[in-house]
């Protein structure tokens, strides 16, 4: 996971854990156990044409997040963890 990955999903989890814990912790688990699978099948989701980007970006749904991520060849980058209403184009290519 990239650095600015990581920031995303505590921010998803310190903006969840204001109105209920639990659902912060279930909301974390089942994306990082979304992430882990990627290892076995890293090409199952569609590759995202959303703009001219300077990666090819997969996106993988996640309940109402998408976790965007870059195969390279045996490593899988997980670059953003964005909710599915944010502005797409304004995230994806920031370091």
């Amino acid at each position: 996971m990239l650095p600015i990955a990581v920031k995303d999903l505590e921010d998803i989890v310190d903006y969840l854990v204001q109105f209920y814990e639990s659902t912060a912790v279930q909301q974390y688990d089942r994306i990082v156990e979304k992430i882990r699978e990627l290892a076995e099948f890293p090409e199952m989701y569609e590759v995202y044409h959303g703009g001219q980007f300077r990666q090819v970006y997969r996106r993988m749904p996640v309940d109402k997040y998408l976790v965007f991520y870059v195969v390279h060849d045996e490593v899988i980058e997980i670059h953003r963890i964005l909710h599915g209403s944010h502005d797409i184009h304004r995230y994806l290519d920031q370091k």
